[in-house]
C-alpha cells in the first residue's frame, strides 16, 4: 500500500524531502520494514539515521520516516507529524480504493440485477421464474450450487429447482425451506459456527425468502461460496429475492387475468346457450295475447319458460325455476327445460299433469342426487273452449284475474319436481275470456326486496296487478319489471326474475 501512495503522492513527499535538506538535513527517506522504498538526495549513499518516525495505518506500522544530520526536539516533532500526515494520506488512499471497489461492485450488482429482470421480463411460468434466479444469483454470489422451493397458496403443486451442480435431496431442500418459514427471515449457516442445520456436506449456506403477497412462498438457498457468507451477499441475495418476488407476483396476476377470462369466456358462451333454449319469438294464437320476458340475477340462472305451438297440436306454455343460481342451476335448468319440452311435443295426448308426471319420473333419480328441485307450472290452452289447463308443482307466484273480478293468487296444489319419486299431479281449469289475465311468475318478483331488507310481496304485486289489468300483456310485462326495479332500487337482484302473461283476447 505504501508503494502505491508513493507512485500517487510522490511529488508530495519529494516537497517535504526538499524542504528538509533545505533545513540542514543530509538525508530524508521513506523505508517499509526496514527497506528504503525512496530517499534523498537521489543517487547518495543512504546515511543512518538520527532520527526515525512510524507511520501508521489504522493503528497498525505500515513504513518509517528516516532523517540523518539533525537530532533536535523540534527535528523529531516536526519529522513525527510528517509521518502522521503520510499515514493520513495513506488512510485516505485505502479508503478511496475501497469505496472505488465497492462503487464498481455495486455498479456490478446493479448491472446483473438488470440483465436478470431484463432475462425474466419474457418468463411466463414459476419454474422458468425460478430456473433463472437460481442459475443468476449462483454465479453473482459466488456459490457452487443453488436451489429454490416454491409453495403457491391456491393448491398448486409445490416445486423444486436446482442447478446442476446440487447434490441435495427434495427432503433436504423441504427441510431448510420450512426452517426458513419458521425463522421469517434469512439464515446463513456455516460449518465454522457449528450450525447443525446444515444438510450434511454443505459447507456454508445462505437462505433468503421469497415474499409473495406478504407471505413466504419460496425460498433461494446458495450454498458453498469459497468464502463466507456476509453482510454484503446477504444485501445482493435480498435484492436477488425482490426481483424474484416481483416476477412470480407478475405471473400470477397473469395467469389469474387468464383465468377470469376464460371464465368470462365460459360464462358469455353458458348465457348464449341459455337464451337460444328460451323461445325466440313469441307465439300467435287466437284468442290470446302472449308476453314473456327473463331476467337472470346472474349471467346465467336457473329460471325458464317455453311455448309448444305445432300445428294439430294443443298450444302448451311451461315455466319454471330450478333451486340456486348461477351455472350449476343453469344446467339443471337446461335438463329440466328438455325433459318438459320433449314430454308436450312427442306425447300423442298430452296433458299438463301426465307432462309433469313423466317429467317428475325422469328427473327424480338425478335431482335426488344432488339436492335440488324445480317448481314448474305447464299450462295447456282450448281455443275452442276458451279455457286454461293446468298443473302446478309448486309453483308461485301464480295470479289469476277475471275481467271483472280484483286479482287472486292461485295456490300451488302438487310438490316440486325431484321431491315425491311418484306424484299425482292434478289438472285444473280457467276460463280466459276477453279481458281475463293469467301471470305466471318465478318468486324472483314477489321475494325483491329494498334497501330495508324488505320484500316486494305478494299484495303488492296483486295490487300491481289489478292497475295494469286493461293494458296488453307487453306493457304489464314491463311495468311489472320496473314496478320491481323502482322497489328495489340501491339492492342487488338476489334471484332470477321470469314472467308469463297471458291475456284474453278477440280470436
Amino acid at each position: 500500500m505504501l508503494v502505491s501512495l508513493l507512485s500517487s503522492q510522490y511529488s508530495r513527499i519529494q516537497t517535504i524531502a526538499e524542504a528538509w535538506i533545505a533545513q540542514g538535513a543530509q538525508a530524508f527517506g521513506v523505508y517499509e520494514h526496514g527497506r528504503p522504498l525512496v530517499y534523498w538526495p537521489s543517487g547518495q549513499r543512504m546515511l543512518p539515521p538520527d532520527l526515525t518516525a512510524a507511520i501508521y495505518q489504522y493503528d497498525e506500522i505500515v513504513g518509517e520516516l528516516h532523517l540523518s544530520g539533525l537530532r533536535n526536539e523540534a527535528a523529531r516533532r516536526r519529522l513525527q507529524a510528517d509521518a502522521s500526515l503520510i499515514g493520513y494520506i495513506l488512510q485516505l488512499e485505502y479508503e478511496l480504493q475501497c469505496l472505488t471497489a465497492d462503487l464498481v461492485t455495486s455498479q456490478d450488482q446493479q448491472l446483473a440485477l438488470y440483465r436478470l429482470t431484463q432475462a425474466m421480463r419474457d418468463l411466463v411460468t414459476i419454474r422458468e421464474t425460478l430456473t433463472a434466479v437460481v442459475s443468476e444469483a449462483q454465479r453473482m454470489l459466488k456459490g457452487r450450487s443453488g436451489f429454490a422451493a416454491y409453495i403457491p397458496t391456491h393448491g398448486g403443486d409445490p416445486l423444486i429447482v436446482q442447478s446442476a451442480e446440487n447434490s441435495l435431496n427434495t427432503e433436504a431442500i423441504w427441510r431448510l425451506y420450512w426452517q426458513l418459514q419458521t425463522a421469517d427471515r434469512p439464515l446463513l449457516l456455516s460449518e465454522e459456527d457449528g450450525d447443525l442445520r446444515r444438510p450434511p456436506g454443505v459447507r456454508n449456506l445462505m437462505l433468503i425468502p421469497i415474499r409473495v403477497r406478504g407471505m413466504v412462498m419460496a425460498c433461494l438457498g446458495i450454498m458453498d461460496r469459497a468464502d463466507r457468507f456476509g453482510t454484503p451477499e446477504l444485501k445482493l441475495g435480498r435484492a436477488i429475492a425482490d426481483q424474484a418476488s416481483a416476477q412470480i407476483e407478475r405471473i400470477l396476476l397473469y395467469q389469474e387475468m387468464v383465468e377470469q377470462a376464460r371464465l368470462r369466456s365460459e360464462m358469455d358462451l353458458a348465457r348464449r346457450v341459455q337464451t337460444d333454449l328460451l323461445p325466440r319469438s313469441l307465439p300467435n294464437v287466437s284468442g290470446l295475447d302472449i308476453y314473456a320476458y327473463s331476467r337472470p340475477a346472474l349471467q346465467v340462472g336457473g329460471d325458464f319458460f317455453d311455448f309448444i305451438n305445432l300445428p294439430n297440436h294443443p298450444f302448451i306454455f311451461t315455466i319454471g325455476d330450478v333451486s340456486g343460481k348461477g351455472v350449476s342451476a343453469a344446467l339443471l335448468m337446461s335438463m329440466t327445460r328438455t325433459a318438459l319440452h320433449s314430454k308436450a311435443q312427442f306425447m300423442p295426448a298430452p296433458t299438463p299433469a301426465l307432462v309433469m308426471r313423466q317429467s317428475n319420473e325422469d328427473l327424480y333419480n338425478d335431482f335426488t342426487r344432488i339436492g335440488v328441485f324445480a317448481t314448474v307450472f305447464v299450462g295447456q290452452y282450448d281455443d275452442a273452449e276458451r279455457v286454461i289447463t293446468y298443473a302446478n308443482a309448486g309453483h308461485a307466484p301464480v295470479i289469476y284475474r277475471p275481467r271483472n273480478g280484483r286479482a287472486e293468487l292461485l295456490l300451488a296444489d302438487n310438490t316440486a319436481i325431484g321431491i315425491l319419486p311418484v306424484n299425482h299431479f292434478q289438472n285444473r281449469s280457467l276460463a280466459i275470456e276477453d279481458g281475463d289475465l293469467l301471470i305466471v311468475a318465478t318468486d324472483g318478483f314477489s321475494d325483491a326486496r329494498n334497501d330495508q331488507d324488505e320484500l316486494f310481496g305478494i299484495e303488492r304485486l296483486l295490487v300491481a296487478v289489478d292497475e295494469l289489468a286493461a293494458q296488453p300483456a307487453q306493457a304489464i310485462t314491463d311495468a311489472l319489471f320496473r314496478a320491481i326495479d323502482q322497489f328495489s332500487a340501491g339492492h342487488p337482484q338476489d334471484d332470477d326474475q321470469t314472467l308469463i302473461v297471458l291475456k284474453g283476447a278477440a280470436p
